[in-house]
């Protein structure tokens, strides 16, 4: 059982998923990435490919997006042009994407991005994969 299932699957956690994504499915996402995706990442996909939940961080409902959709983006020219420097991998179920930040290097910190304001609109939100996932499923308080 990996760190994600662990976690994911603890019963305070809010989280509706899908099945995991094959291995297939998920070599396909990392030949077609031209950056190396974090292991906790692949986990996540491995746990769920898409799914939905609360998330104590900004903007507070995470929409994982499954492998087919990210494929997607990754071909979309709009996406290619405008944001380079990130890989998005879910949003918020409106307009907000989340994504890995890859212009700072590993460990790619987690943003969110308004994709109409442009790239300029991201905002960190987690220093990594590792710390985002330790926020899913959970309510947001901004009690410290």
């Amino acid at each position: 059982m990996s760190q994600v299932d662990e976690i994911l699957k603890q019963p305070n956690r809010s989280w509706s998923g899908n099945p995991p994504a094959t291995e297939e499915s998920i070599l396909r996402l990392v030949q077609s990435c031209k950056v190396k995706l974090p292991d906790e990442y692949l986990d996540l996909l491995r746990f769920s490919n898409g799914g939905e939940g609360d998330l104590a961080l900004p903007p507070l409902l995470f929409v994982l997006f499954d492998v087919d959709e990210i494929l997607e983006m990754l071909e979309d020219s709009f996406y290619r042009e405008e944001f380079p420097d990130f890989l998005f991998f879910g949003g918020n179920g409106g307009l907000e994407k989340i994504a890995f930040d890859v212009r700072k290097g590993v460990p790619y910190p987690i943003v969110t991005v308004d994709p109409i304001a442009g790239s300029e609109s991201a905002v960190e939100i987690a220093p990594n994969m590792a710390q985002f996932i330790e926020a899913i499923g959970l309510e947001y308080s901004d009690e410290s």
